[in-house]
């Protein structure tokens, strides 16, 4: 009788380099930059093709995500904020491109990079970053640490004591629990992948196929539109004041 072997799954492997002593994962940077360089592609090849007539399928897509992103960037935040459209709609892109790559059978020399926390935690730095600037740029300094830190208005003061440390904790929240979704996610859809590929290859064909598709046309898309429209909340949350947003901003003033 043979013995049954049992194959191991390999999770969170990464092909390890050294740059200047430090230790960084070839497999991430190497497929962030190649998610990186098919957007940019894409964006001058839209560049060259766009037209002010009847305009192609991929300029109708393009326009279609970008007139989505602009219309409720100026609902939730305002009209002027039309200067994040752009940045929420390549980080869209960006975000889904990263997601396919892991559909493209290349074994492990071509990863998902949203599934290495790592890209995940810059892409929600890099966010955050920008809520907080907006936010100091659109208020002033007092106005950011007034309605993002002491909320209450016309309470007493001890409120203000009592409501600092939670909403401190909360702000520090946003990056953690915007970079661990997504990567929890993707990296979920790459640990089923791994599943699939120990069956038997007469049942694995289907299931692969199967979960690819369903991988690629929903799991993927949605957490790249997610994460976008998490982005635009985070700036509305920001940037919004205890009183009436608009009245409390001057009709001509700019971020």
């Amino acid at each position: 009788m043979r013995p049954m072997v049992l194959t191991q799954i390999q999770v969170g492997q990464h092909w390890v380099g050294y740059i200047f002593g430090e230790q960084i994962y070839l497999d991430t940077l190497i497929s962030s930059g190649v998610a990186f360089c098919i957007v940019l592609g894409l964006g001058l090849y839209l560049r060259r093709q766009v037209t002010s007539g009847v305009p192609g399928k991929f300029q109708t897509m393009i326009e279609l995500v970008w007139t989505t992103v602009d219309d409720y960037v100026t609902r939730m935040i305002g009209p002027f904020a039309r200067w994040v459209v752009p940045l929420v709609t390549v980080l869209f892109f960006y975000i889904l491109v990263s997601n396919w790559l892991e559909l493209i059978p290349t074994g492990d020399r071509l990863t998902s990079p949203t599934a290495d926390v790592n890209d995940t935690a810059a892409l929600a730095i890099i966010v955050i970053v920008m809520v907080h600037v907006t936010s100091i740029r659109r208020k002033g300094l007092m106005g950011y640490v007034h309605t993002n830190y002491l909320h209450p208005e016309g309470m007493p003061w001890v409120f203000y004591i009592l409501l600092a440390p939670i909403n401190i904790i909360a702000q520090i929240s946003y990056p953690i629990s915007l970079a661990l979704r997504l990567f929890g996610n993707m990296f979920a859809a790459a640990l089923m992948l791994q599943i699939i590929a120990i069956l038997p290859i007469y049942i694995g064909f289907a299931f692969n196929g199967v979960w690819k598709l369903f991988e690629g046309l929903f799991v993927d898309v949605i957490q790249a539109f997610i994460f976008a429209l998490l982005t635009v909340i985070y700036l509305s949350m920001a940037t919004m004041s205890n009183e009436e947003p608009q009245a409390a901003q001057p009709a001509t003033s700019q971020p």
